[in-house]
């Protein structure tokens, strides 16, 4: 059994503890502390849908809480127990500074908060329907690709802010290809609104959040590709370049693309073409065939240029001058312009600067701006002409 001396040795200790938690708990001091980040819950967002209006950007918003309490229960604070919020109603479009309220726990005293308002942008709501556009996530073997692709829904609507909606530029639906057989398969996507560099554009609301995507896999196939070209360029020109594909790739069932040794495209005409352009080609495609990715906007390429150019300067003397009484009070205080015709070979042979006339047309307005564009009159058949400069300058005569 203990002895007298050890039984109160312990007995002061188990005192010393109960006094010393006694003290600690009556005359804790309360310490300071920030809660960082705390989110700002948004009241009434329903109010701005019922007016049409809706929050431009990301509605994430968070505020820095400064609290005092006792260590104990400091030790126990989050930011979830901290409450913070803004009420939208009566907001209406434009930079809205709304007020921020805090709410602390009973055995919390809130010190300090910042921001003491939040901005939120308020905007039209508005609705618009975006393609659906499948990416497929993996590798293909080699020879096939994806075919037979139609998604349900055919379009998605894009609901939100007028300047974020009209960011989207289309759904994405990501499909695995490990997916895909040649067999139809039916696959669920989630949607995704992206703009036009691919990257997410989440402060909208979509219409579905998944898409069902049917497609299969394709064999790839490359064919002969005929196209007739008809007609001339004017005499004007000539061309110095045509480029015609031979071939073009195309995709089906093994047993549709088996009896497929060639295409033929629509006529081309080139009579009309008067610059170097690219002309698109209609290729008719027999029931169950699709172009090969990369092979859906074929065109033939066509390089042309006038045939003989040749220049004449003009001096300001030499400008007629139409359109209003007293043009003879009017001077031309630009020294010259130079006229650069262009034509078939035989034209600009015997073409002379008499041949072309240049001219003004002056209005009230050209008088105004005292400045005049330059107007070229000519029977014979020519092509691109340029004038350098386009204007002339204009001013009265005041030396009478």
């Amino acid at each position: 059994m203990l002895n007298s001396n050890t039984f109160y040795k312990i007995i002061s200790v188990l005192l010393a503890v109960v006094l010393w938690a006694y003290v600690i708990e009556a005359t804790e001091p309360v310490k300071r502390q920030v809660i960082p980040d705390v989110p700002v819950q948004l009241l009434n967002e329903e109010s701005l849908t019922a007016r049409g209006l809706a929050i431009s950007g990301e509605a994430n918003y968070t505020v820095d809480v400064e609290i005092q309490a006792k260590r104990a229960d400091l030790s126990r604070i989050s930011a979830g127990d901290i409450v913070a919020e803004a009420d939208l109603f009566g907001y209406s479009i434009g930079k809205n500074y709304i007020p921020v309220t805090i709410n602390a726990p009973e055995n919390v005293t809130v010190l300090n908060f910042s921001p003491a308002k939040i901005n939120v942008v308020i905007e039209e709501l508005v609705e618009v329907s975006r393609p659906i556009r499948v990416n497929f996530i993996g590798q293909f073997e080699n020879g096939t690709e994806a075919g037979g692709i139609t998604t349900q829904p055919e379009v998605v609507k894009v609901s939100g802010a007028k300047s974020d909606v009209m960011t989207v530029a289309y759904i994405k639906a990501d499909v695995p290809t490990t997916s895909l057989s040649e067999e139809e398969t039916t696959v669920q996507a989630n949607a995704v609104a992206v703009n036009r560099s691919d990257d997410v554009v989440s402060n909208v609301r979509l219409s579905t959040s998944f898409v069902s995507v049917t497609a299969r896999i394709y064999k790839v196939k490359e064919v002969p590709l005929s196209v007739e070209i008809t007609g001339e360029v004017a005499p004007i020109y000539e061309v110095t370049g045509l480029d015609i594909p031979s071939s073009v790739k195309i995709k089906g069932s093994r047993s549709v693309l088996e009896g497929i040794t060639g295409l033929t495209a629509s006529a081309i005409d080139i009579s009309p073409v008067s610059s170097t352009s690219k002309i698109p080609l209609n290729i008719p495609l027999p029931e169950g065939v699709e172009f090969a990715n990369g092979y859906e906007n074929m065109a033939v390429g066509i390089t042309i240029k006038p045939v003989a150019t040749t220049k004449f300067v003009y001096t300001s003397d030499e400008i007629m001058m139409e359109g209003v009484e007293g043009a003879s009070d009017i001077i031309i205080t630009t020294p010259q312009i130079t006229v650069i015709v262009s034509g078939s070979e035989e034209v600009i042979a015997t073409l002379k600067k008499e041949d072309i006339q240049p001219y003004l047309v002056l209005d009230a307005e050209s008088l105004i701006s005292a400045t005049a564009k330059v107007q070229l009159r000519h029977e014979k058949p020519l092509g691109h002409i340029t004038v350098d400069p386009e204007e002339v300058h204009i001013t009265l005569d005041q030396t009478e």
